[in-house]
């Protein structure tokens, strides 16, 4: 048997042109991986085609000296490549495992390459997932060794919701938002927030945004529940401490409005009373062709009122309200409108229908000690002529210190002014007249004495005045005494009559009628009958004080 098997050999570069089948060659040399060198240190053998097939050498199994599981450290010095074969251990691990810039070991996965990124893409539709109540967590250790500072984690055990734990959350992204579709966040649902939010720059809710009990929607602030809303300026739990400022206008739409404060400034020059104007604000939609509108409030609203403030109303947004239902508040107007109102929307409603109502300042005081004791009073215009009293005079001005007031309408006995005079409108007075009583109460002037005059002296005397209206024409002149038969009733004639049938008698006394003859004595003391019968007789007032220039039947002014 020999002891030495030998295969054709070389000491150059090339692998065997030829090997006969099973036949082995071997290329000496230090190998590497393509290049000059790249068929050293292999072996070789032939087919039955005589190819030369590489099946081994040093070259491939110098890449594998080292320990199972070993990747970190192992250099292979026997090849120019220095290149090493992973071999799994017996777990089927090694302690490191580059992919391109990629590096896993131990429970890290890194870049190799500074500043390298980390990319999962998965293929398509693919998703990168991560299970149910598994931890992402951010900070701690550079290898992982600590505690996360921050973690999101799917708790489908628990809340079965996204959470994110740990440290706080920022986000530096800086775009500003305009639009509820625009900004560094962007949620279409609802967010739900435990505890304070504070914002830097203007807050922009598009839609309806709900704090606590308050609710704001468009441009509107309303209560979830109940009735009552508290704006506290001061942080006392509702105390009255603090200032609340409205700029702009201000508008009161409700039926009662209550001022508790201990002063009230205006510094309007005209304060207005029982405007005739109000607003109301539509509850439901109201579709093209309707004649019915819901509104939030029909206190004072009457039939015969105008209603506005949309284009849709009939006769080009100015309807008349026909009539309306207190129950369902819902008012009926003339004609049908053009197009949809909307709700939330503002009309306002123009008062035609005289109410009768007051209107001035109640007050409320107290006499004396005990709730029994408390008054209100009124000072302000009254409609009716018997609403602050007796006979007192329709549309007057007045002030009633104990008044009973309802529906808006004042009685009671009117009280006392402490002024130091009165000045009648011009016209209303004659200079130097005096002032009298009529028959209703009210105070007039007498005529001026000075003008005319016929001796320099006046008397100021009571006349009484009738109108007597004649059947046929009769001629008389100023001064003429008409007296009647048998009534023997007589009268100066104040102005003269010339083929009239109408008398103005002054400083009447007796009582004319229309039954009797009249007769006149001129100013010559003739006595003429005119030989008529008054067909009515009116009395115009009754002893009126009056300035007059002479005391027997004469001239009276």
């Amino acid at each position: 048997m020999a002891s030495i098997i030998r295969v054709k050999r070389s000491s150059g570069t090339n692998k065997p042109a030829t090997l006969n089948w099973g036949e082995f060659g071997y290329v000496t040399g230090i190998g590497s991986y393509g290049g000059t060198n790249q068929y050293k240190d292999r072996i070789f053998i032939g087919d039955d085609g005589q190819n030369a097939n590489p099946v081994g050498g040093y070259y491939y199994a110098s890449m594998m000296e080292h320990s199972p599981g070993t990747v970190t450290g192992v250099t292979n010095a026997r090849n120019t490549d220095g290149g090493i074969v992973a071999v799994l251990d017996s777990n089927r691990k090694v302690d490191e495992w580059n992919v391109d810039n990629l590096t896993l070991n131990s429970n890290t996965l890194s870049s190799t390459d500074t500043d390298g990124d980390i990319i999962f893409n998965p293929n398509g539709s693919g998703e990168v997932m991560i299970p149910d109540d598994t931890f992402l967590g951010f900070g701690g250790g550079a290898n992982g060794t600590d505690a996360a500072d921050s973690k999101i984690e799917y708790d489908e055990d628990g809340v079965n919701q996204l959470t994110f734990s740990g440290a706080d959350v920022r986000f530096n992204i800086t775009t500003e938002s305009s639009t509820k579709d625009t900004g560094a966040i962007i949620v279409e649902g609802g967010v739900g927030i435990e505890k304070n939010l504070n914002v830097g720059g203007s807050l922009n809710i598009i839609g309806n945004a709900t704090f606590d009990q308050i609710r704001l929607q468009d441009n509107i602030i309303s209560t979830i529940s109940g009735d009552t809303m508290y704006l506290d300026p001061y942080p006392d739990g509702l105390s009255n401490e603090g200032t609340v400022v409205v700029k702009g206008n201000l508008q009161v739409d409700g039926t009662q409005t209550a001022v508790n404060s201990s002063s009230v400034t205006v510094n309007d020059p005209l304060f207005v009373i029982g405007e005739v104007t109000s607003k109301r604000t539509v509850m439901s939609p109201v579709s093209a062709g309707a004649n019915t509108i819901t509104l939030d409030s029909i206190v004072g609203v009457n039939t015969g009122d105008a209603i506005s403030g949309s284009a849709s109303l009939p006769n080009s947004g100015v309807a008349t309200i026909s009539s309306y239902n207190t129950g369902t508040k819902i008012v009926t107007i003339q004609g049908v409108t053009s197009a949809g109102i909307s709700t939330t929307t503002q009309l306002t409603i123009t008062h035609a229908y005289d109410t009768n109502t007051d209107r001035g300042i109640q007050f409320k005081y107290n006499t004396s000690s005990g709730t029994a004791n408390n008054k209100d009073g009124f000072f302000g215009y009254v409609d009716a002529d018997t609403n602050a009293g007796s006979n007192a005079p329709a549309r007057s001005w007045t002030y009633v210190p104990d008044a009973t007031i309802q529906g808006s309408t004042v009685t009671g006995t009117r009280g006392y002014l402490d002024i130091k005079g009165i000045y009648y409108q011009t016209a209303d007075y004659n200079a130097n007249g005096a002032v009298y009583f009529d028959d209703n109460g009210l105070q007039t002037s007498t005529n001026n004495p000075a003008s005319p005059t016929i001796t320099s002296k006046q008397v100021l005397t009571g006349i009484t005045k009738n109108t007597l209206a004649l059947p046929s024409n009769v001629t008389l002149a100023v001064g003429d005494i008409v007296k009647q038969d048998t009534t023997n009733a007589y009268g100066v004639v104040e102005t003269a009559v010339s083929g009239g049938n109408s008398i103005n008698l002054v400083g009447v006394e007796g009582t004319f009628t229309n039954t009797y003859n009249i007769r006149k004595e001129g100013n010559n003391g003739t006595i003429a009958n005119l030989a008529v019968i008054p067909s009515s007789v009116t009395v115009i007032y009754t002893n009126r004080p009056t300035w007059t220039s002479t005391l027997d039947g004469g001239t009276f002014w």
